[in-house]
Protein backbone atom coordinates (compact mmCIF):
# COMPACT_ATOMS: atom_id res chain seq x y z
CA UNK A 1 0.00 0.00 0.00
CA UNK A 2 1.51 3.24 -0.74
CA UNK A 3 2.07 5.80 1.88
CA UNK A 4 -0.24 8.42 0.62
CA UNK A 5 -3.31 5.85 0.35
CA UNK A 6 -2.30 4.26 3.45
CA UNK A 7 -2.92 7.83 5.24
CA UNK A 8 -5.58 8.32 3.60
CA UNK A 9 -7.08 5.13 4.83
CA UNK A 10 -6.33 6.14 8.42
CA UNK A 11 -7.39 9.60 7.75
CA UNK A 12 -10.64 8.74 6.25
CA UNK A 13 -11.29 6.09 8.98
CA UNK A 14 -10.88 8.37 12.16
CA UNK A 15 -12.95 11.00 10.70
CA UNK A 16 -15.51 8.77 10.38
CA UNK A 17 -15.64 7.62 13.60
CA UNK A 18 -14.63 10.43 15.31
CA UNK A 19 -18.22 11.59 15.72
CA UNK A 20 -19.09 8.52 17.18
CA UNK A 21 -16.13 8.32 20.22
CA UNK A 22 -17.18 11.81 20.68
CA UNK A 23 -20.75 11.34 21.74
CA UNK A 24 -19.62 7.68 23.67
CA UNK A 25 -17.04 9.44 25.58
CA UNK A 26 -19.56 12.54 26.79
CA UNK A 27 -21.52 9.53 28.12
CA UNK A 28 -24.82 9.98 25.68
CA UNK A 29 -24.08 6.99 23.57
CA UNK A 30 -23.96 3.13 25.64
CA UNK A 31 -21.44 0.85 24.23
CA UNK A 32 -21.15 -2.56 24.71
CA UNK A 33 -18.71 -4.17 26.99
CA UNK A 34 -16.18 -5.59 24.87
CA UNK A 35 -12.85 -7.93 25.27
CA UNK A 36 -10.60 -6.84 28.01
CA UNK A 37 -7.95 -7.02 24.81
CA UNK A 38 -9.47 -4.34 23.50
CA UNK A 39 -8.62 -1.72 26.38
CA UNK A 40 -5.22 -3.20 26.28
CA UNK A 41 -4.72 -3.11 22.76
CA UNK A 42 -5.93 0.66 22.40
CA UNK A 43 -3.41 1.53 25.84
CA UNK A 44 -1.14 -0.01 24.40
CA UNK A 45 -1.06 1.98 21.36
CA UNK A 46 -1.32 5.34 23.40
CA UNK A 47 1.71 3.70 24.89
CA UNK A 48 3.58 2.89 22.02
CA UNK A 49 3.11 6.93 20.38
CA UNK A 50 5.87 7.83 22.94
CA UNK A 51 4.41 10.89 23.37
CA UNK A 52 3.72 12.83 26.39
CA UNK A 53 1.17 14.92 24.72
CA UNK A 54 -2.03 13.72 22.71
CA UNK A 55 -1.85 12.73 18.65
CA UNK A 56 -4.50 12.63 16.49
CA UNK A 57 -7.07 9.40 15.96
CA UNK A 58 -5.69 8.80 12.93
CA UNK A 59 -1.84 8.16 14.27
CA UNK A 60 -3.98 6.06 17.52
CA UNK A 61 -5.26 3.83 14.67
CA UNK A 62 -2.46 3.18 12.82
CA UNK A 63 -0.61 1.83 15.71
CA UNK A 64 -3.33 -0.42 16.65
CA UNK A 65 -3.14 -2.08 13.42
CA UNK A 66 0.29 -2.59 13.49
CA UNK A 67 -0.28 -4.08 16.84
CA UNK A 68 -2.51 -6.03 16.01
CA UNK A 69 -2.91 -6.11 12.27
CA UNK A 70 -6.37 -5.26 12.38
CA UNK A 71 -7.71 -1.95 12.29
CA UNK A 72 -10.06 -1.03 15.46
CA UNK A 73 -14.36 -0.75 14.81
CA UNK A 74 -16.20 2.46 16.86
CA UNK A 75 -16.74 0.35 19.54
CA UNK A 76 -13.81 -1.02 19.93
CA UNK A 77 -12.01 2.45 20.70
CA UNK A 78 -15.62 3.47 22.66
CA UNK A 79 -15.63 0.69 25.18
CA UNK A 80 -11.41 1.15 25.61
CA UNK A 81 -11.19 4.85 26.26
CA UNK A 82 -14.54 4.85 28.38
CA UNK A 83 -12.10 2.12 30.47
CA UNK A 84 -8.89 4.11 30.35
CA UNK A 85 -10.71 7.57 31.07
CA UNK A 86 -12.33 5.89 34.11
CA UNK A 87 -9.06 4.96 35.49
CA UNK A 88 -7.87 8.45 34.70
CA UNK A 89 -5.61 7.24 32.53
CA UNK A 90 -7.10 9.10 29.20
CA UNK A 91 -5.81 12.42 27.89
CA UNK A 92 -8.30 14.07 25.53
CA UNK A 93 -7.74 17.38 23.69
CA UNK A 94 -10.14 17.66 20.50
CA UNK A 95 -9.48 14.86 18.18
CA UNK A 96 -6.35 13.54 19.68
CA UNK A 97 -5.84 11.05 22.55
CA UNK A 98 -3.09 10.52 24.64
CA UNK A 99 -2.28 9.05 28.06
CA UNK A 100 -2.12 11.07 31.07
CA UNK A 101 1.49 10.77 33.07
CA UNK A 102 -0.62 8.47 35.55
CA UNK A 103 -1.74 6.34 32.53
CA UNK A 104 1.96 5.88 30.55
CA UNK A 105 4.03 4.83 34.34
CA UNK A 106 1.05 2.42 34.93
CA UNK A 107 1.86 0.42 32.22
CA UNK A 108 5.01 0.94 32.07
CA UNK A 109 5.18 -0.74 35.17
CA UNK A 110 2.73 -3.38 33.82
CA UNK A 111 4.63 -4.15 30.72
CA UNK A 112 8.45 -3.02 31.88
CA UNK A 113 9.98 -2.04 28.78
CA UNK A 114 11.93 -3.67 25.74
CA UNK A 115 10.04 -6.56 25.28
CA UNK A 116 8.62 -7.97 22.61
CA UNK A 117 4.85 -6.14 21.54
CA UNK A 118 3.35 -9.61 21.65
CA UNK A 119 4.88 -10.07 25.27
CA UNK A 120 3.70 -6.74 26.82
CA UNK A 121 0.18 -6.77 25.37
CA UNK A 122 -0.14 -10.03 27.30
CA UNK A 123 1.04 -8.62 30.49
CA UNK A 124 -1.20 -5.64 30.30
CA UNK A 125 -4.43 -7.73 29.01
CA UNK A 126 -3.81 -9.66 31.96
CA UNK A 127 -2.84 -6.94 34.25
CA UNK A 128 -6.54 -5.31 32.66
CA UNK A 129 -8.49 -8.59 33.03
CA UNK A 130 -8.04 -8.52 36.98
CA UNK A 131 -7.85 -4.93 37.83
CA UNK A 132 -11.35 -3.35 36.81
CA UNK A 133 -11.39 0.61 36.81
CA UNK A 134 -12.90 2.26 39.74
CA UNK A 135 -16.93 2.13 39.43
CA UNK A 136 -16.10 -1.54 37.64
CA UNK A 137 -15.81 -3.42 40.37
Amino acid sequence: MSEKLWFTSYHQWAEDIAPQLHVALSGNREVLPQDPFNEAWMAYALFRTDSPLPVPLMEVIAIADGINHSIPNPDEIAWAFLRLKKRGWLAVEGDSYGLTAEGRNSIKSIVGGGGYVNEEMDLLKDWISIHAPSGDR
